[in-house]
């Protein structure tokens, strides 16, 4: 498992400051996030937590500050927590090794261990192709693509030379394919499209029940600390949950975190 040493990037939170214009408080925010790494080195685990939250709390985040976070929950025994900031994590950067490797491993602490129902494929390749590319990879592609449209349309228009139309022509061509593909594939993303609510459930054991009410009699099974599931729909007061092994009931709002 890698929790041995915080990943030190920031560049998220740099961006996430120049879009909310903000970027006075970077320098707080960023020395908040190195103290929670340095008190991590140095094993205060409760006190690095409170540094990292504290940098969420302030309205920043990064795929790194989410994967430190579950680190510090991991060694500090919160094992429910530390599974809501992994998966946190990939939100933002999916497919990063480490998290995965994370999540894997902390996955077999979990009493609930659930055997996913098969996945129909088309479903599959959907998720596959919008986790393709990291975040931060995909902005930069998605932008050098309006660069590369930018230069294209302009050599086409102001170029003299056949030979430099020409290379306008192609440069059109290949970053309107790269800003098409993967600006669909970015706004769906940062939108949502087609993606189901998801929660890690953080109490110790719960009941799941057959309706929405305090009712022992209603009870169908239990979900344990770092059970993932799929939010079907809720209330102000519970909400409708399916496991992957399609296993479906209602529990309290409260019991759980949204990733």
């Amino acid at each position: 498992m890698s929790t041995g040493s915080p990943r030190i990037r920031r560049r998220a939170l740099w961006v996430g400051l120049l879009m909310v214009g903000v970027a006075s408080s970077l320098s707080a925010q960023d020395e908040i996030f190195v103290q929670g790494n340095q008190l991590y080195q140095a094993e205060d685990y409760a006190a690095a937590i409170e540094a990292y939250e504290a940098v969420l709390a302030g309205g920043f985040e990064s795929h790194e500050l989410h994967y430190n976070l579950g680190n510090a929950y991991f060694k500090a025994g919160e094992l429910g927590r530390s599974i809501l900031s992994w998966e946190r994590a990939l939100e933002l950067e999916p497919g990063d090794a480490d998290a995965l490797a994370n999540l894997e491993l902390a996955g077999r602490l979990v009493v609930d261990q659930i055997e996913p129902l098969p996945r129909f494929w088309l479903l599959s390749v959907a998720s596959w192709w919008v986790d393709l590319l990291p975040r931060s990879l995909l902005i930069l592609l998605v932008a050098a693509g309006w660069l590369g449209l930018t230069g294209g349309l302009t050599l086409k228009i102001l170029a003299r030379a056949d030979v430099r139309r020409s290379i306008g022509n192609w440069l059109v061509l290949g970053s309107l394919g790269v800003v098409l593909v993967l600006g669909t594939n970015l706004l769906v993303r940062e939108l949502g499209w087609g993606r189901t609510e998801r929660g890690v459930i953080l109490q110790e054991a719960v009941s799941v029940r057959s309706a929405p009410a305090e009712d022992d009699n209603l009870t169908l099974f239990e979900v344990h600390e770092g059970t993932r599931v799929r939010i079907d729909q809720r209330t102000e007061l519970w909400a409708e949950i399916v496991l992957d092994d399609g296993k479906v009931g209602w529990v309290p709002v409260g019991v759980m975190e949204i990733i």
